[in-house]
């Protein structure tokens, strides 16, 4: 059995050497017990990158959408973690397969990010399914994630993804109509080049085109410096970052902020990557120092617009929700009862800022 795995192993990393787009399934042919089963699964792996990838209708389920059914999803990501390491510095896709409810699907996985792609245990991921695969399971074509995950293996790491799926899902209280789905996973990853695993939560972040398609809302391009008033969200983004004490995005360069138009040109924020908030209270986050930040968990309320900044339908808002927040908190499933004390802390901090009317622009 030992040579089948090792073949198999073998198989693929002379396949990712060589460029092919043919994927032999890591997992599937220690298990098998029959030639005829292996002989269907190489041809369903074989067809997934071999068949034509023109994009069919996004109409229909998603990938994300059957994932998003369950609290926690569990999947395998089977790959060679030894040449993901090596690749840390690169955007090259390295061929990959998942198991997730008794399905396999073919995959090509690329390290993405800036900081944590230089500094984490595990590097942040973009995971591109195989569109044949997807049509194959009656699902959409929409197949690029990206993967959040831990950045060290102990506790601390588990807290801090579980706190940023939080910040995630708090957005999306406030405003769903314009906010990425996030759907945390636990994740088994298996080394395919010595057979290895490592298990750990990460979080998957729906397709940014999904995205677009779900709230009938285009990428706005050229959109750099927009102004204000060309936003309908900008003030309540703002107010946002500042409730979870995130200092690390940008308005004018759109830096941690996707910016969305509508056909009459109303442009939208949608807001993502808490990692370094003063809720995630990260061990590897930085202050911003050039607003005077000392302690990450420091607000800034940022506003880099010509126009005043007017937080009154903001709080109006955020206050109509406190109660919601705050119990989204209290509720919150697998995070430990010190840190919801800590995060409950904190958010009843703002909440008492905004009713005193004490939130200002930093300077």
């Amino acid at each position: 059995m030992k040579r089948k795995i090792d073949q198999v192993i073998e198989n693929n990393a002379t396949l990712a050497n060589s460029g092919s787009s043919l994927l032999l399934n890591p997992l599937t042919a220690p298990i098998m017990k029959s030639f005829s089963t292996l002989v269907i699964c190489l041809l369903v792996s074989c067809a997934a990158f071999a068949a034509p990838l023109e994009d069919a209708p996004k109409g229909g389920n998603s990938l994300f959408d059957r994932w998003a059914k369950q609290e926690t999803l569990s999947i395998s990501l089977y790959i060679n973690m030894d040449s993901l390491e090596i690749n840390r510095s690169s955007a090259d896709f390295l061929p990959a397969t998942v198991l997730a409810g008794g399905e396999e699907l073919a995959l090509e996985v690329a390290v993405r990010g800036r900081f944590r792609r230089r500094t984490c245990e595990m590097p942040p991921m973009k995971l591109k399914f195989a569109k044949a695969g997807l049509r194959a399971l009656g699902l959409n074509t929409h197949n690029d994630f990206k993967l959040v995950t831990h950045c060290t293996s102990d506790e601390a790491g588990r807290d801090a993804l579980l706190r940023e799926q939080l910040a995630y899902e708090l957005y999306g209280t406030i405003n769903p109509a314009a906010s990425f789905r996030t759907q945390l996973l636990s994740v088994t990853y298996v080394n395919t080049a010595d057979g290895t695993t490592e298990e750990n939560v990460a979080i998957l972040i729906e397709d940014y085109d999904e995205l677009q398609d779900r709230l009938a809302l285009d990428n706005c391009k050229d959109c750099y410096n927009a102004t204000a008033d060309e936003i309908t969200n900008a003030e309540e983004v703002a107010l946002f970052q500042y409730m979870i004490g995130n200092a690390d995005y940008c308005n004018t360069m759109l830096r941690n902020l996707k910016l969305m138009t509508n056909e009459a040109g109303e442009k939208t924020l949608v807001p993502y990557d808490f990692d370094f908030s003063g809720l995630v209270n990260a061990d590897y986050a930085s202050v911003d120092a050039q607003f005077g930040q000392t302690d990450v968990t420091d607000r800034l309320l940022k506003w880099s617009f010509a126009a005043d900044c007017d937080l009154t339908a903001a709080t109006a808002k955020f206050l109509a929700h406190q109660d919601t927040l705050l119990a989204q908190v209290e509720n919150y499933p697998g995070l430990k009862k010190a840190s919801k004390r800590e995060i409950t802390k904190y958010l009843k901090g703002f909440f008492r800022e905004l009713a005193k009317g004490t939130i200002a622009p930093a300077k």
